[in-house]
């Protein structure tokens, strides 16, 4: 599976988990394994403010260490025949304490929507430019395509953006301009696999008059 980090999709990942029924420690299993490595990735995208890689760091600890027990039960429930019955009971008391744990993160998650939101992205624009976010919105400042208001705004995104993120229409804007470069990106590397330039036009309206 590709690198394509969304909150979105980790929380749909959460959700599938927390959907099943009681009796179902088993799909939960196989379905902790694709939302681990997600997790990991979010992790590693946040690292951009401290203090909620912190509070992410110890939401995701107390997920794998609940997740833990209950793949021991199962586990312990596959090669103990005479009692698979009692950790497979075992294995389902796991699983609700799990979900409990899920929920918290998942609460963790909701709250800070819009940090995960721009940190994913953030990560999404570093993979797909080669290099540090920070280089490609210098190259779009100097290429006319972002203002000084908007570059500045962007090279401070590395930080915590508590203050930005306190302003909902910011936070939108960052969004915006956050995903128009993922596109202007990919057309990029279209259009060099071609041999012809970098695209022209095409600016979002909020940044056409910033040129």
């Amino acid at each position: 599976m590709g690198r394509e980090l969304r909150l979105e999709a980790v929380m749909d990942d959460v959700d599938r988990i927390l959907e099943l029924d009681q009796d179902s420690p088993e799909k939960a299993a196989k379905r902790l394994r694709r939302l681990d490595q997600k997790l990991e990735w979010l992790l590693e995208a946040s690292r951009v403010d401290e203090s909620r890689w912190r509070k992410l760091n110890k939401a995701v600890a107390s997920v794998r260490s609940a997740a833990a027990e209950m793949f021991q039960s199962l586990g312990s429930a596959r090669r103990d025949v005479q009692l698979r019955q009692d950790w497979l009971r075992f294995a389902r008391r796991d699983f609700m304490a799990l979900k409990e744990e899920l929920l918290a993160l998942r609460e963790q998650l909701v709250g800070d929507a819009d940090f995960f939101r721009l940190a994913c992205l953030r990560d999404q624009i570093g993979k797909l430019a080669g290099t540090r976010p920070e280089r490609l919105f210098q190259e779009l400042h100097e290429a006319g395509f972002l203002s000084e208001r908007t570059w500045v705004l962007l090279m401070s995104y590395p930080g915590s953006g508590e203050e930005w993120l306190r302003d909902g229409e910011v936070s939108k804007q960052i969004s915006r301009i956050s995903s128009w470069l993922l596109e202007l990106q990919e057309a990029r590397k279209g259009r060099r696999g071609q041999g012809r330039g970098p695209p022209q036009g095409d600016v979002p309206d909020d940044l056409q008059g910033e040129r």
